[in-house]
């Protein structure tokens, strides 16, 4: 799938799985391995550039700054968790503008109340349904023509429980977005649910929360969901080996337990195209 591709997939009703990526290195291995897509968490970019939870502490340039380095690294679409829009209408007009630049396939925008949360954790406070469509209906103004695909989140699930979500959801839909996400949703049974009650293209959200997700991409596809998301697994995947390889090291002075989990230096430098600049130091390219 081209950079340009998802709107093209999702009319074709290709469903697309996009696993998590905090930077270029874990998008471009998502690539390796044959994914059509990847999705950058806020989550997982927040951890790995400021090790501290997801609290709206990155700001959109700097979120955006870390989109347009991912879209640099790959040639599958990039979908980009663009938060809250990051202030009112003004900003989130702002907000679209800068993803577009930055040659991101798509954003979504989420109804919590900034500062936001992780929709997976308690106290998430959400604005009014009818302010967030405001939202909305700029954003998809905003992009105008062009490409980028405009998801409408709502985080409503695990505050309210699924009717208000389904409501909001498809509140949201009449603004003109192009797919529907509501967030908090573990189980097969309420994304089913949400599935029959939304009227809209829907990205679900798989998560391990403590334990192995409960839901598969394969179930989502199933029951007529566009999108599957695995946002965090990446950076608990990298966090927990990096936590392993620390602790062996500290104790055994050396890397030999955990060298079956790394990747070897000619695999990563072959990964990252060094055989392209040789050839150009060479002037054989």
């Amino acid at each position: 799938m081209t950079k340009n591709g998802l709107r093209n997939a999702l009319e074709a009703r290709t469903f697309v799985v996009a696993p998590g990526c905090y930077d270029a290195l874990s998008a471009r291995i998502a690539e390796q391995h044959g994914f059509g897509a990847v999705y950058m968490s806020g989550l997982a970019v927040t951890a790995s550039l400021l090790a501290r939870p997801d609290l709206e502490l990155l700001g959109m340039a700097e979120m955006v700054r870390q989109a347009d380095l991912i879209v640099s690294a790959v040639k599958i679409p990039v979908i980009a968790d663009a938060d809250t829009g990051y202030g009112g209408l003004s900003n989130v007009d702002r907000t679209v503008q800068a993803y577009q630049q930055a040659g991101v396939a798509a954003i979504h925008l989420e109804d919590q109340a900034s500062p936001k949360r992780c929709g997976q954790t308690s106290g998430v406070r959400l604005i009014e349904a009818e302010a967030m469509a405001s939202k909305l209906r700029v954003a998809v103004n905003t992009r105008g023509a062009g490409d980028m695909l405009i998801i409408g989140r709502t985080d409503a699930f695990r505050v309210n429980g699924v009717d208000e979500a389904i409501r909001r959801a498809n509140l949201y839909a009449e603004t003109g977005v192009d797919l529907l996400f509501v967030d908090g949703v573990s189980l097969p049974e309420d994304f089913r649910r949400i599935r029959e009650g939304v009227r809209g293209k829907l990205v679900g959200s798989i998560v391990e929360v403590n334990a192995p997700a409960r839901t598969r991409a394969e179930d989502l596809k199933a029951m007529g969901y566009s999108v599957a998301i695995h946002p965090i697994s990446s950076i608990l995947a990298t966090a927990g080996t990096l936590d392993r390889l620390m602790a062996d090291l500290r104790e055994s002075g050396d890397t030999g337990k955990e060298f079956r989990n790394m990747m070897t230096y000619r695999s990563l430098n072959e990964l990252l195209g060094i055989e392209r600049y040789h050839r150009m130091w060479d002037g054989t390219n």
